[in-house]
């Protein structure tokens, strides 16, 4: 995984534990929105990401009215980062 992905395609990575998993979205450019499937909350507290879920998949969708964007060069132009309040 190089580059970003457009299109169908799932790339599974296989980690250890939930601190290398977080460590894994921390060595990387910040990501446009990240999916935990974790009663942990670290992942929310520990990462930076355009938009989060948690134990869920399509809020983003579902949801028109929540933001959807990226963070620090990721972000679109003229957009608003995705806060929830």
């Amino acid at each position: 995984m190089q580059e970003e992905v457009f299109g169908p395609i799932l790339p599974i990575v296989v980690i250890a534990n939930m601190d290398e998993a977080i460590d894994f979205i921390n060595a990387r450019p910040r990501p446009l929105a990240v999916y935990a499937f974790s009663c942990d909350s670290k992942v929310l507290e520990r990462t930076s990401s355009g938009g989060f879920c948690g134990n869920d998949t399509l809020m983003h969708v579902t949801l028109t009215s929540l933001p959807f964007g990226g963070v620090g060069r990721s972000r679109m132009p003229n957009q608003p980062p995705s806060i929830i309040r």
